[in-house]
């Protein structure tokens, strides 16, 4: 399983695990987790930070991952905020004041590029195709179903029925964090604010080996979550997590193929979380940095607008604790 990786950062995918996976309808996707987990902490970007204001004493910052305690990008003055501009979260507009403010609000995001004939599928089958896709990033990252009550059903009755049957046994058992890529659940004791997640990014396909067509997908998805204590300053950030999921999907048919393997596969994933508690993804969930507990901060290598940014290149820093 050629991902980058489940919430540690990590390549997913080597040349040799390509050619044996389009080799061998019968793939063991147990091994490839294996060699996942051996590479998280290459590539899979886990960032998060934390805002606490403390009534009648200064402002304390803590940035939870790329962030220390000498200021981050949501800071007033930060990058991408006008210096004295008010930085302060309103839950009935979790999103104003983040660069996903004028995103399209959640399914709406994830458009399909235009039906067309691509090597051996026809514009047909490439319509039908995208729009599994589509289906597929909608169970894996906006329904409640998914996201709130960590039910895979929906999101694994969508792939071909050999990556269902490996991937089943990983949700519901304490080993979430090895889906953690490819799907977003929240953590148990955090709730969503009635705003829809916010989406951006992009859909495109290509031919690829006999009957293959593949599908790149690759989007940001922005989560606004609860807080306690309403009357606190809160940073807007303290508040939103951001997913980032660039995913490569594979349609298989033909004769070629067993019947397990005919359907939707993923081969390769990368991708990062920004503004994640590192207690919850530490677990294989999602939930905002409010009240995260860890200590560990790093500094941010980049400004705030980079992490929401679907086309900017994947930060190889880290700043959850390994």
């Amino acid at each position: 399983m050629d991902q980058r990786e489940y919430g540690d950062h990590a390549a997913l995918q080597d040349a040799a695990w390509r050619r044996r996976v389009r080799a061998s309808a019968q793939a063991d996707v147990k091994a490839m987790l294996r060699r996942t987990r051996r590479r998280r902490l290459e590539r899979w970007l886990v960032t998060s930070m934390l805002l606490v204001a403390v009534v009648a004493v200064v402002m304390l910052l803590a940035g939870v991952g790329v962030f220390d305690r000498s200021g981050h990008p949501g800071q007033p003055g930060g990058a991408g905020e006008e210096p004295g501009a008010e930085n302060v979260v309103d839950l009935n507009r979790p999103f104003a004041l983040t660069p996903a403010a004028h995103w399209a609000d959640g399914e709406a995001g994830i458009t399909t590029p235009p039906a067309m004939q691509v090597g051996e599928f026809s514009a047909e089958e490439v319509a039908d195709a995208t729009r599994q896709v589509k289906d597929v990033l909608v169970a894996s990252r906006l329904d409640p179903a998914m996201l709130r009550d960590h039910n895979p059903d929906r999101y694994l009755g969508m792939l071909a029925p050999d990556v269902a049957r490996q991937l089943r046994p990983l949700f519901g058992s304490g080993n979430e964090r090895q889906v953690q890529a490819l799907v977003s659940m929240i953590d148990n004791g955090s709730r969503l604010l009635p705003a829809a997640p916010k989406v951006k990014g992009s859909m495109r396909v290509e031919a690829g080996k006999a009957g293959e067509l593949v599908v790149h997908t690759n989007y940001v998805f922005a989560y606004a979550f609860t807080a306690d204590d309403v009357a606190l300053p809160l940073d807007p950030m303290s508040v939103i997590v951001v997913v980032r999921a660039d995913i490569e999907y594979v349609m298989r048919k033909g004769a070629r193929w067993a019947p397990g393997s005919l359907g939707l596969w993923y081969e390769k994933v990368d991708g990062f979380y920004y503004s994640i508690s590192c207690d919850a993804y530490a677990k294989g969930f999602i939930a905002s940095d409010y009240h995260d507990r860890t200590p560990t901060r790093t500094k941010a290598k980049h400004d705030k607008v980079t992490y929401f940014d679907p086309e900017a290149d994947i930060p190889l820093e880290s700043g959850c604790p390994s």
